[in-house]
Order: C-alpha cells, then structure tokens, then sequence
C-alpha cells in the first residue's frame, strides 16, 4: 500500500471519509438541498473544507454540473474529483439570470424562475 504524504491533501480529502461507508465500497456524497421560494430555487452544497477556487459549475443546455476538484501540490497537472453531479434545472428557468455564491462551507446557486404570466403574441401579416 502506498502512503500519500500531501498533508493538505488529506486534511481537505478527510471531510469526505467515512469509515462505515468506505468499508461497504461507498461513495459519500455532500449534502445537497433545493430550497423552493417565490421567485427562485436555490440548490445548496455543503461542502466542508472546499475552497471557492476548487469549485466549478457548468451551464450545458438545462443541465446544471456541480463539482469540487483538488489539485495536489506533487502533481500540478492532475486532479482529484472530490464531488460531481448533474442536475436538470426545469424549463420555467430564467438560465440568463443563473448565479453561484460560495460562502463558508456552501455553495448556492440562485436559479431564477421566468416571469409568470399570459403573454400576447404578436401576429405577423404577410
């Protein structure tokens, strides 16, 4: 067995270990909740020892990517997935208006509704 001696590494790595889980072959997944509100949802992340700079969120179409990385000091070019996962955001979203916040150990991203309402189509004449 190889030992890993990224001391960083394992401190940010060990939010993510549980034992009981790892034992059975799991994979540990963060806490993710969606917050329905008035005018918005808002997916929340919690993700312990992960900085905003680790992070990335990707808009693809109505799919929604979250996913945390870590880079290792030994090898630069490499990095370790710590998080993944795809949402598919409903087509009464306002994708132009989409913002991510990362505060403390939460990652939000506000997902606007469209502006509800009948709206008058306008008849061409030819």
């Amino acid at each position: 067995m190889k030992l890993i001696k990224d001391k960083k590494f394992l401190q940010n790595i060990a939010h993510y270990i549980d034992l009981t889980s790892t034992i059975g072959g799991g994979v540990i997944q963060p806490r993710v909740n969606m917050v329905k509100r008035k005018k918005e949802a808002v997916l929340q992340v919690l993700l312990p020892g992960v900085s905003a700079e680790q992070c990335q969120v990707i808009l693809d179409k109505n799919q929604l990517t979250v996913m945390a990385l870590h880079q290792s000091e030994q090898h630069p070019a490499g990095q370790i997935p710590l998080f993944h996962q795809n949402f598919l955001l409903p087509p009464f979203t306002d994708f132009t208006r989409l913002r991510v916040v990362h505060e403390g150990h939460e990652l939000r991203v506000h997902i606007p509704y469209l502006a509800q309402g009948p709206r008058v189509l306008e008849i061409e004449q030819q």
